[in-house]
């Protein structure tokens, strides 16, 4: 069983994020919050779970030898753990990561899912972690959203920017240390190079690479991607912020009608 660029079955791989969450919603719309924060745990940690077995089937078909691949820094694994804690917590500063970056990440992913063409079949625990992987976060990230988690403000699009920040620059770091020490080709955040199909290609083709030894640095590519990742959000977060905004807005008046 292959995988191959817009076919039936990538088409099904989109959308399947939104029949999980329309599933979503329609079973647990009536829950209260509290027990909603509990499906979302357990959604969070069955992601982790499928994680796992992946990392275990790597770490085994490469001879028990530790890989890059083992380390949950890749956007979309990283958000396993988003989510998990987001749940656990009831943190709207994770809730806005996961809204306005792992969202975002986690579906272009699967639109450009030029990598599954690599799986020689998709029955494996890497062909069915990435398809169900990435799924999992659109669709619990969809839910967390239409289920009112989701609460942005200013004050949270600056502590989601103090976070990212540091994590987009200790990422290239992790990446050069992880080629100077393991000689591996770790693209943590895709710091390194983009990811094949994207139109972050386009950024990587406007830079110049300088590389000396381990170290490698496109500068432009670095800091385009980074304003991307930045533009993003910001307007994930403007649409976001105005939709509640004026939902609150009509919902005041309406109270105020019926008054």
């Amino acid at each position: 069983m292959t995988f191959t660029m817009w076919s039936l079955g990538h088409y099904l791989f989109i959308l399947s994020p939104f029949v999980f969450w329309m599933g979503l919603h329609f079973l647990l719309n009536d829950k209260p919050e509290h027990d909603k924060r509990k499906y979302g745990v357990l959604f969070s940690v069955i992601g982790i779970v499928i994680l796992l077995f992946r990392n275990i089937e790597i770490f085994v078909l490469r001879g028990f030898v530790f890989h890059f691949e083992l380390v949950p820094l890749q956007i979309c694994h990283f958000a396993n753990f988003v989510l998990l804690f987001a749940f656990l917590k009831n943190n709207k500063t994770l809730f806005a990561f996961a809204w306005l970056f792992n969202l975002p990440a986690a579906f272009m992913s699967i639109v450009f899912a030029n990598g599954l063409e690599n799986y020689a079949t998709l029955v494996t625990f890497q062909g069915f972690a990435y398809i169900s992987g990435h799924m999992l976060i659109v669709s619990l990230t969809l839910w967390a959203f239409s289920s009112g988690f989701v609460v942005l403000s200013k004050r949270i699009l600056y502590r989601l920017y103090v976070i990212l920040v540091p994590l987009y620059v200790l990422a290239h770091g992790v990446n050069l240390f992880f080629r100077a020490v393991l000689n591996s080709d770790s693209n943590y955040f895709y710091t390194m190079r983009p990811e094949s199909g994207t139109p972050l290609e386009l950024f990587y083709t406007m830079g110049t690479t300088y590389q000396s030894g381990a170290l490698e640095i496109n500068p432009v590519y670095l800091a385009l991607t980074g304003i991307f990742g930045l533009v993003v959000t910001l307007i994930m977060f403007l649409l976001t912020f105005y939709a509640q905004k004026t939902e609150e807005q009509l919902t005041s008046e309406q109270l105020t009608q019926k008054g």
